[in-house]
């Protein structure tokens, strides 16, 4: 209907040139006309016709009256019996455009019974003077009727221009967007069936790009799902077996102290190894039933040094074996508020990840950073660097792990924790010259 509605507009906008147009060319017929009704006259036996020729020539061209002038004297009248009528001179020779719509507007919607005067010259380089008569009724006629084939012809060119642009819409607009909809609750319904996804159409416009970016989206969606149920199920096995799996380790434990403590060298040595394979065990599976509760408990705040935690982790993370060179440049007194363990918890994660990437040697320096409100802790290391296709992953769990042993645990805990104090762990970059992390805490009082 708009299209329709535009189209009609359109035609009204243009109606009056185009009618004034066509009033000026009915005009000039009628003197074109005319003028052939005069040359016939001037060729008869002294310019004289019979009244009956004279008004088929009239009735022929159209007219009521033609009169000829050359030189300001007149030649030649020819005229149909007498009627007693108002008339308008219209004068072709300086007839502007807004005058032409003007005196058309006047004959269609004001109607009058007259005739029209119309004022030519005999061609285009006389100067003769063609006087012509003709009933405005006729021209009313012909004005009318040419209006009903404009708004006809209009009305058609309306419906098939609507009816194109309406099929071209539901083409490329309405259609995609209806098969973009329903992918979208197809996939809401059934998201981790593969089928749901939609296929990109390959449209180079915005809708192709809606399309792609929507399958990408989902694409993410079902990996994300995916691994969220993958988490889900792992953590009810292991809640599952958390309880044998205990007992299990603690048994294995007590038989591998024993054979640490032997006499003989080779079961000693193998002692040790078997040990420290199952602290490995164990220290995954704490970490990863702590990462499995569905809610950490809520940090018990208080003041805390914020050095002595520095140097108690650092005596844990790194064991006697390491030569790892710790420069801890936080002074004593600088107070955080936060949980005394789930500091201690947080720290050491990050240390621990810093010397296993150092090896056996290396240097780890701490700095803070103390602002109004908060305490912004830096750990850098010399370490080689954390891979790049790992930092945009690097607080997922279980994605972000360097090592073949590793969980991937240890910075998503830290950054869960920091969070839960209204602080956050981020990196503030990584190379080859080493790795350095930010830990911000809210400042403690003292």
């Amino acid at each position: 209907m708009l299209t329709v509605l535009f189209v009609m507009l359109a035609e009204v906008m243009i109606f009056l040139p185009s009618a004034a147009a066509f009033r000026s060319n009915w005009l000039q017929s009628r003197v074109q006309a005319a003028r052939l009704a005069a040359i016939a006259v001037e060729v008869a036996p002294d310019m004289k016709v019979s009244d009956a020729i004279a008004n088929r020539l009239l009735a022929t061209a159209g007219i009521k009256a033609v009169r000829m002038e050359r030189d300001g004297i007149t030649e030649m009248i020819l005229r149909a019996p007498s009627q007693t009528m108002p008339y308008e001179t219209v004068d072709m020779r300086n007839l502007s455009t807004g005058r032409a719509i003007i005196d058309t507007c006047d004959t269609l919607f004001v109607p009058k019974e007259r005739f029209l005067r119309i004022l030519d010259t005999m061609g285009p380089n006389s100067t003769d003077i063609i006087d012509v008569l003709v009933s405005e009724s006729d021209l009313r006629d012909e004005l009318i009727a040419f209006s009903i084939r404009t708004l006809i012809f209009s009305a058609i060119i309306s419906i098939i221009s609507a009816a194109l642009i309406y099929g071209a819409l539901i083409f490329v607009f309405v259609r995609p967007m209806r098969d973009l909809s329903l992918a979208m609750a197809r996939f809401q319904k059934t998201p981790e069936d593969p089928q749901s996804v939609i296929t990109p159409s390959g449209r180079r416009d915005e809708i192709g790009r809606a399309e792609e970016d929507l399958a990408k989206m989902q694409n993410e969606l079902r990996a994300a799902l995916g691994q969220k149920n993958r988490l889900a199920a792992l953590g009810e096995a292991v809640a599952k077996i958390n309880h044998d799996l205990r007992n299990i380790l603690t048994s294995a434990q007590l038989v591998s102290d024993r054979l640490a403590t032997s006499d003989d060298p080779k079961v000693r040595t193998m002692g040790e190894r078997l040990v420290r394979a199952i602290d490995r065990g164990v220290a995954l599976c704490q970490s990863t039933l702590r990462f499995g509760k569905a809610e950490e408990e809520a940090p018990q705040k208080q003041n805390v040094d914020l050095s002595q935690v520095l140097s108690d982790a650092m005596n844990d993370a790194c064991s006697e074996s390491c030569d790892i060179e710790f420069d801890n440049g936080v002074s004593d007194g600088v107070m955080v508020s936060a949980d005394p363990d789930q500091l201690y918890r947080i720290v050491l994660n990050l240390m621990r990840n810093a010397v296993q990437a150092m090896g056996k040697a290396g240097k780890l320096i701490a700095k803070a950073d103390v602002r109004e409100h908060s305490i912004a802790l830096t750990l850098a290391d010399t370490g080689p660097g954390i891979p790049e296709n790992l930092r945009d992953h690097l607080f997922k769990p279980f994605s972000a792990s360097t090592r073949k042993d590793g969980s991937g645990l240890g910075l998503a805990i830290s950054r869960e924790l920091a969070r839960k104090h209204g602080g956050d762990v981020t990196l503030v970059r990584t190379g080859k010259s080493g790795t350095v992390f930010e830990l911000v805490l809210p400042k403690g009082k003292g």
